[in-house]
């Protein structure tokens, strides 16, 4: 297996590293072909160290323009995408700017047929450890209702494959949990996924119950999804920082000292550097984005989810499952 790391984000190469150097160690077999500035990342590396090194000093920026963002094969992001297309790889793992990412995606690697929209899935932690799969989380702001039918049957796959969950509880985003309510696209999503048997639908779910870990898949539009996942990000960043904050102050230590066991139980299940992998579902090839100032722990975490879909040909179960569904 050979899997594509974008190292040319936010964060310099030796902040990423550690990450490669543990993904390596666990999966010795996988060859990883490290895109980014050649000097910089021998610099990181010792003599151990058995990475592919395809020189790249190019990046595709936020400030970068969509004309040159499609015209410039020599940017880490492009030349990656065209060695995946061209079978020169597994699959890629990058950090870089995420609209450049998806644009990129559709347009080198092409979704898979019958798909019309790949999505960003991730992964999201819950109270019971349940967790479930989000999607979309940013990729597509504009849905119909057959665009959330078509992320449910990839991520009920994706489910079974991966996270070997027999019957995938699915459920869409809506403002509330009655038929009526929501956008048209909502009640169409609704009633095609209520009309496919062989799907696990269980109905509307509100954002309030996405933490309580009710559901293994959630699926909505790419706008409410990313203001879905950012909120719980941001929540969980705000009880970590108040913790922090009133532990310190000398009346709740002995409070601290004795619950400190618990503290470090909630902030592991509820770390999302342990699940920072947003997959982009409904390709051809397996594409999987991180945030652009992952360090080592995001990158590892994210590395284990490529290699995952390539190791249980994930798109090529998409493809049977959504083949098996248009005869």
């Amino acid at each position: 297996m050979k899997l594509i790391v974008d190292v040319m984000g936010e964060n310099p190469v030796k902040k990423i590293i550690n990450g490669l150097r543990k993904f390596k160690s666990i999966h010795s077999d996988v060859e990883l072909i490290i895109l980014g500035n050649e000097n910089e990342i021998k610099n990181t590396l010792t003599d151990k160290d058995q990475f592919t090194i395809v020189n790249c000093d190019k990046a595709v920026t936020p400030e970068s323009h969509l004309p040159s963002i499609l015209r410039d094969k020599e940017t880490s992001m492009y030349k990656g995408l065209s060695m995946v297309q061209n079978n020169e790889a597994d699959g890629m793992l990058s950090a870089g700017y995420t609209p450049a990412y998806v644009t990129l995606s559709h347009l080198l690697i092409k979704p898979i047929n019958g798909i019309n929209k790949p999505a960003f899935m991730s992964y999201v932690p819950t109270s019971n450890n349940r967790g479930f799969i989000f999607l979309d989380v940013g990729a597509n702001i504009n849905c119909s209702g057959e665009d959330l039918y078509q992320f449910a049957i990839m991520a009920n796959i994706y489910s079974k494959t991966i996270r070997k969950i027999e019957n995938p509880a699915i459920n869409v985003l809506n403002i509330g949990t009655e038929e009526t309510k929501g956008f048209e696209f909502h009640k169409n999503a609704n009633e095609l996924l209520k009309n496919d048997k062989s799907l696990n639908y269980q109905g509307f779910i509100e954002s309030r119950e996405l933490s309580s870990g009710i559901t293994d898949i959630v699926v909505c539009d790419g706008y409410s999804g990313n203001l879905g996942l950012k909120a719980l990000e941001g929540c969980l960043l705000a009880i970590n920082s108040l913790l922090k904050k009133e532990y310190k102050k000398p009346k709740n230590w002995l409070g601290a000292l004795f619950s400190i066991g618990v503290i470090k139980k909630i902030k592991k299940a509820f770390d999302y550097k342990n699940h920072a992998g947003a997959f982009v579902i409904g390709l051809n090839k397996n594409i999987v984005k991180t945030h652009g100032n992952a360090k080592d722990k995001e990158f590892f975490s994210a590395l284990c989810m490529l290699y995952d879909s390539v190791k249980y040909d994930l798109t090529k179960k998409i493809e049977d499952g959504i083949n098996a569904r248009s005869k």
